[in-house]
């Protein structure tokens, strides 16, 4: 690991919540900038040094993008292979196809060999084919810690395997929120 206290494993988290979701497509230039951070920082506090170099020296090719994720879900090690992409407001909208996460940098400015649970990362992802148009949907950042609105599009990255699972719980929450607004919660019966 990387100091950090490993919070929970992807084993540990019922197949309904093991997805990432992002809401915002990193342009060329932010990425630039971060990149540029990354290189000022104090040796002393980078966390990887190989991680650090690699994303440092990285150039994006057209089978590539960063992503801004969300709150993920368990401690995950790279690479990471995964095979469905959702729209989260309306999870029948959904994608298969290969692609793996192959670099993470912890909250925007640590180069790290995982995603961290609970924590926010920039996210290297490189598809097999081409990168699907379902991500030209997504907000696209243009400042360093940009914030798409409130109402912007918001996808879900997972293995195909556990999509069932989450798509059938997305669906049951999104008729709870329509049904009893932002008091929901208080109605799950499968919390």
């Amino acid at each position: 690991m990387n100091g950090f206290k490993q919070m929970r494993n992807e084993e540990a988290c019922r197949p309904r919540e093991r997805f990432l979701f992002t809401d915002e497509l990193m342009s060329d230039e932010v990425v630039t900038k971060i990149k540029e951070a990354c290189k000022r920082t104090d040796q002393a506090k980078v966390l990887n040094k190989s991680a650090h170099a690699r994303f440092i020296n990285w150039s994006r090719t057209e089978k590539e993008v960063c992503l801004f994720t969300l709150y993920a879900y368990a401690d995950i090690m790279l690479p990471k292979q995964f095979d469905c992409i959702f729209k989260l407001d309306n999870p029948s909208v959904f994608i298969n196809t290969k692609f793996q996460l192959t670099q993470s940098i912890y909250e925007g400015k640590y180069p790290i060999e995982t995603i961290e649970d609970g924590h926010k990362h920039l996210c290297i992802f490189e598809f097999e084919d081409n990168v699907p148009d379902i991500l030209n949907e997504l907000y696209v950042g243009t400042k360093f810690y940009d914030t798409p609105s409130k109402d912007a599009l918001t996808l879900g990255i997972c293995q195909a395997n556990d999509f069932a699972e989450i798509r059938s719980r997305l669906e049951y929450t999104l008729k709870l929120k329509s049904e009893y607004g932002m008091e929901w919660w208080k109605f799950d019966e499968d919390p």
